[in-house]
């Protein structure tokens, strides 16, 4: 296997067997981004969900269990994307971890108040940008906190690791948008 790492390293002679290293690289790189998505998507529905009973009883009660609760489940969520990032530099993986966060939250925040509740003047508060802030700086903060354990855990990413949070995410979303077009009251 030293061999092989060193020539690949240098330059492996046969480019077809740097060809098909780099294409397990690429299919293993996919699936993480896609796993980050699917952990992303399952937060913020599921997180919503949660803070909607809360929120529509009081607003400051929303926004505070969003301050409060909510970076917990952020927090652990992406330190389970982080232990299946197979890249050499746990750095790079936390950038894109930070970036596919940000991009969802923000994307979802557009569907979800824009779309789905018709409501974009409730989107841009104080809290808001708190909270895309938070999803910027949070993987770096658990890289700084939790580094050793992160590249301790480190394991394979597979089909089973997407299939609670994709239904999480997927059911929290139906439900929302049940409460919301058949206007279900506390």
């Amino acid at each position: 296997m030293i061999g092989k790492t060193k020539k690949l390293i240098l330059g492996h002679p046969d480019k077809k067997w740097n060809n098909s290293f780099e294409a397990i690289n690429m299919k293993e790189n996919s699936k993480w981004l896609l796993y980050n998505l699917t952990v992303a998507f399952s937060l913020y529905w599921a997180g919503n969900l949660f803070l909607w009973f809360p929120w529509s009883i009081n607003a400051n009660l929303g926004i505070g269990l969003m301050l409060t609760i909510m970076p917990l489940f952020w927090g652990i969520g992406i330190y389970y994307c982080l232990i299946r990032y197979k890249g050499e530099k746990i750095l790079t993986g936390v950038i894109i971890n930070s970036i596919i966060m940000l991009v969802s939250a923000v994307v979802s925040d557009y569907i979800f108040f824009g779309l789905i509740r018709g409501a974009m003047d409730d989107l841009y508060q104080p809290a808001t940008f708190y909270g895309y802030g938070f999803l910027i700086i949070m993987p770096f903060l658990e890289l700084l906190i939790f580094k050793k354990i992160i590249i301790k855990k480190r394991g394979p990413l597979t089909a089973y690791n997407f299939i609670l949070p994709g239904a999480i995410g997927l059911f929290s979303l139906l439900i929302l948008i049940a409460i919301i077009k058949f206007d279900i009251k506390v």
